[in-house]
């Protein structure tokens, strides 16, 4: 009977050591947008459209008039989960919160075969602290009004960017 209980045990704690808890999510009045710097320059174009081609690379960039990108996006050959091309579209969703959509709506990648989404934050508010620089990641909201879930990312303080895996469009944007 021992053996059995002490076995229960090991079983229930290695069943509850792989965290399987979702991505963070937050409303969004619990997250810090990032916000254009006042002197930033411009995009040269709010919106970009490509296609995306079942086993072919394919990226789109959003960029500064200054030639930094702000938004660049990866769709692996991989990806996609349809035989046919897609034409996606990516647009400022609100300018004020550097949050960006994607479009047509509902799209989802192949499973272990996500699309890659960077966001720059370097023409970002300078009120950025180092220490909330350090909390950046990436987040996405299905519907307005929902709450906001966290995207796991990697953030390069040199380049100024924020990169995540993404397996389906809504809106992204950058908080902490």
């Amino acid at each position: 009977m021992m053996r059995r209980t002490l076995l229960a045990l090991v079983i229930a704690a290695v069943a509850c050591s792989g965290s399987t808890d979702p991505d963070p999510v937050e409303p969004q009045s619990a997250l810090h947008f990032l916000t254009p710097n006042p002197g930033a320059p411009g995009l040269v174009s709010d919106t970009v459209r490509f296609y995306a081609v079942p086993g072919q690379d394919r990226s789109a960039s959003l960029v500064y008039t200054d030639s930094t990108p702000f938004l660049t996006f990866d769709v692996p050959p991989e990806a996609l989960t349809q035989t046919d091309s897609v034409l996606i579209t990516i647009a400022i969703a609100d300018s004020a919160q550097l949050i960006v959509g994607f479009e047509p709506s509902g799209l989802q990648f192949r499973n272990g075969h996500p699309a890659q989404l960077t966001l720059s934050f370097a023409h970002a508010d300078s009120g950025l602290t180092a220490g909330n620089e350090l909390k950046l990641s990436l987040w996405g909201q299905e519907h307005p009004g929902q709450n906001w879930h966290q995207v796991p990312s990697n953030l390069d303080k040199q380049a100024m960017t924020v990169t995540g895996r993404i397996d389906g469009f809504t809106v992204y944007a950058t908080a902490y």
